[in-house]
């Protein structure tokens, strides 16, 4: 009997109502259409209101780009679901890797990674995201939705994407900066400035004939 089996089959015998009813809440916290559209907008109304426009961005690649890498692993690997004697809840498709794992992950790895938290309050944070992640994750193994590897894989997963992510976004940061640089800096110039302010044109632009 492999692992995963074997934590399956010790959770199935160790279920309570109470237990259940809290894993099932994780479970639709991670994979409900409601809630992902509900924190979206709310996502969306924050990065407009500080204007986290690279940050939000860079948020959003990693959950797309994550989501798109689970479901064309699952079509790879092919892995089936847990069997109905230990699963509470019955989900479609394949099982390797949770696709809400990886979103999950990809969220935490990079709201994380390029949110400006204050210092003093990096740790809290980093825990608060951590906790929420395995919750979800046990929920969906708990409830027999998943395999535990599925939900490592899916972690492991999303953490891969959205590092990546970032680094595509930090070097096409980099470019958008130094293609904007040659102008600035000629603006920036304490004469050239000064030029402008009192012209309304930049040095050696003629005004227009009559």
């Amino acid at each position: 009997m492999s692992l995963d089996t074997t934590i399956l089959r010790w959770l199935s015998l160790h279920r309570t109502p109470a237990l259940t009813t809290v894993a099932r809440v994780a479970m639709d916290a991670g994979m409900s259409n409601t809630v992902i559209a509900a924190a979206g907008v709310v996502g969306l109304v924050v990065v407009a209101a500080k204007r986290w426009w690279w940050q939000g961005i860079t948020i959003a690649a990693s959950v797309v780009a994550a989501q798109s890498a689970a479901r064309a692993l699952k079509h790879m690997i092919h892995r089936e679901r847990p069997p109905m004697d230990v699963s509470v809840v019955h989900v479609g498709a394949f099982s390797m890797p949770s696709t809400v794992a990886a979103m999950t992950a990809a969220v935490a790895v990079t709201a994380y990674s390029v949110l400006p938290w204050p210092a003093e309050h990096r740790r809290w944070v980093g825990g608060v995201i951590a906790a929420l992640l395995v919750c979800i994750g046990i929920a969906m193994v708990y409830l027999g939705a998943h395999w535990p590897t599925d939900v490592l894989a899916g972690w492991g997963l999303g953490a891969a994407v959205a590092g990546i992510v970032m680094m595509v976004a930090r070097v096409a940061s980099r470019r958008v900066r130094k293609s904007a640089a040659p102008a600035s800096g000629i603006l920036d110039t304490p004469d050239v400035a000064t030029r402008v302010h009192s012209s309304g044109r930049l040095p050696g632009n003629r005004p227009p004939g009559p």
